[in-house]
This record gives structure tokens, sequence and C-alpha cells, in this order.
């Protein structure tokens, strides 16, 4: 009796472990994107710094003809039982160079590269079909360096680190496990920022 007891408790519990991991499982749901973004931080924002500051104490110098790599990023999201929220982090990689003039006069080529480290959330209001909407945030790190090479060749380096954030207000995929998508906010993967997006379950 006792034997028949013991093996009716240990079939309940091998079911009711299976069902466990099997309803894990079912919500086991994970997307990749890889993406390319446009107009970063770097080109609206102040281009002051502590090392152009030091170089010219009466900060009267201004940036000209910028031009950027663009924002290149990895992203890992997981995708919860109602597939309307993702987490997850992302990390990627920028670049920027532009001329500093102080007083009129050229001053040297600036240098700057990014590294950004976040953390992400994604909440989609239309899930349906080939089709999902949603918006979106983000937040971490960015690591920066910059470096100003003058007319006479003199190099003078320094530190642009900072807090790091993005704001999507509306984004769009379109496809099911193998999607492009498109996102409009503004932060460290710019105002536009588009790619593929691949899920798997």
């Amino acid at each position: 009796m006792k034997k028949n007891a013991l093996s009716a408790a240990l079939l309940l519990l091998i079911s009711a472990g299976l069902q466990a991991q099997n309803y894990m499982r079912s919500y086991d749901h994970h997307d990749i994107q890889i993406s390319y973004g446009m107009f970063t931080p770097d080109q609206f924002m102040n281009v002051s710094s502590a090392m152009l500051d030091e170089q010219y104490p009466e900060k009267r110098y201004v940036r000209d003809n910028y031009s950027g790599t663009g924002a290149l990023f990895l992203t890992y999201r997981h995708i919860g039982k109602n597939e309307n929220w993702l987490w997850g982090v992302t990390a990627g990689a920028s670049a920027t160079t532009s001329e500093i003039y102080n007083v009129g006069q050229l001053a040297g080529e600036l240098k700057r590269n990014f590294i950004t480290l976040a953390f992400e959330g994604e909440y989609r209001y239309r899930n349906q079909g080939i089709v999902q909407l949603y918006s979106g945030i983000g937040l971490g790190y960015t690591y920066g360096t910059e470096t100003l090479t003058t007319p006479e060749q003199l190099k003078y380096t320094g530190n642009v680190s900072g807090v790091a954030y993005q704001v999507n207000i509306v984004g769009i995929r379109l496809g099911t496990k193998v999607a492009g998508f498109a996102e409009f906010g503004f932060g460290y993967k710019g105002i536009v920022n588009f790619g593929l997006s691949v899920q798997w379950f």
C-alpha cells in the first residue's frame, strides 16, 4: 500500500514537473535585433567638454563640418508570456568627426568614439499577424572618448562619458519570426533606427 502511494506521489511530482517545464518553455520567447541608427545625440548636443574648455578657456569655440558613422547596435529582448511586454539589453557603438573653430580660426579636428550599454523595455500595443506597433525606453551608460588634432598635429584627449537614454515614441515591426523594423524617437540609437529582428520560441 505504501509502495503504491509512494509511486503515485512520485508520478504526480514528475507529471507536475513536466507540465511546469512545458509551461515555462511555452513562454520562453526571445528576440535578437541588429540595427543602424541615424542622427545620434552628439550631433545635436552642445560640443563643450572638459578637454575643450581646458584648451580654450574663453569657451568661444564652435563645431562645423560635422559627420558621423551612425550607431550600430545589437539587442537581445525577452518576450513576456502575454507577448506584449519585452525587456532586455543592448550594446552598440558610434563615432563622429568635426572641425573646431576658436574665435573664427580653425583650431583642429575633433574625433569622438562612443560605446553604449543599456537596459531596455518595450510595450506592444498592437501585436497581431505580421504587424507589431510599439513604444519603448532604454537607460544605460555611454563611454565616450575624444581626440583633438590641431593643425600643428598636436593631440589632446578627453572623456565624454555619461548616462545614456533612448525614448522610442513609435516603432513598427513587419513580419513574424524574421522581420524588419523601424523606430522613431531620440537617444543613443538616434532619431531613426531600423534593422532586422529574429524571434524564436
